[in-house]
């Protein structure tokens, strides 16, 4: 077992004990974060699939109007539509932190829908269009808060991954090994200088009744 190069006194192995001991709190902080994010990105990716399937469905239902109105209208003149449509929203980003980690809070305003074209050479389904847009816009920001949030977490977990399975594999099997080292380096020094010292005193017990 590798072990890192300290000298064998009492001072290195208090040194190498507290060390251990704190590489051992580390480890269970990011094991509790590690779990703490697996949570949080297990909830966001449920919210994630009904936040994509409620898009999708708004997105089918806007391009299923325009298909409409191009075959009602025309297509130049659902262009010339698209180019005067404009919603006004407003989008304000703010972040929160979880778990040392800054996720987005996306919110959106978006004024009283009131069509921006002008009603010659459109129809209804150029209507429904735009008002599928716009009830799409906060779903849409939902869902991008959501994605934003999952990728900022996977990413955290995987440096925590990372980090834990250092601690475990490397670091804290690196000191064991060490202060095991240490210690019984420590103990046969502390032996042999027991020994020593009862071999003197013998010796000056022999030199007292002069059998020395």
């Amino acid at each position: 077992m590798e072990r890192l190069p300290f000298s064998v006194n009492k001072s290195n192995l208090l040194r190498l004990e507290e060390e251990l001991s704190f590489a051992k709190e580390g480890l269970e902080i990011l094991d509790e974060k590690k779990e703490a994010l697996m949570v949080h990105i297990s909830t966001l990716s449920t919210k994630a699939e009904r936040g994509r399937a409620r898009v999708n469905e708004a997105l089918e239902k806007s391009y299923g109007y325009l298909r409409e109105a191009i075959l009602i209208d025309g297509r130049l003149a659902c262009e010339r539509a698209s180019l005067g449509a404009f919603l006004g929203e407003e989008v304000e980003i703010k972040e929160k932190s979880f778990m040392g980690v800054a996720l987005p809070e996306v919110r959106i305003g978006i004024p009283k829908l009131s069509p921006s074209y002008g009603f010659h050479g459109t129809g209804a389904a150029m209507d429904l269009v735009l008002k599928t847009i716009y009830q799409g816009m906060e779903i849409i920001a939902e869902l991008a808060e959501i994605e934003v949030g999952l990728f900022r977490l996977v990413a955290e977990i995987k440096k925590t991954l990372k980090r834990l399975n250092a601690l475990q594999n490397i670091h804290i099997p690196l000191y064991a090994s060490t202060v095991k080292y240490v210690e019984e380096n420590l103990e046969e020094k502390e032996r042999e200088f027991l020994f020593q010292l009862k071999r003197q005193k013998e010796r000056r017990k022999e030199i007292e009744h002069g059998t020395f």
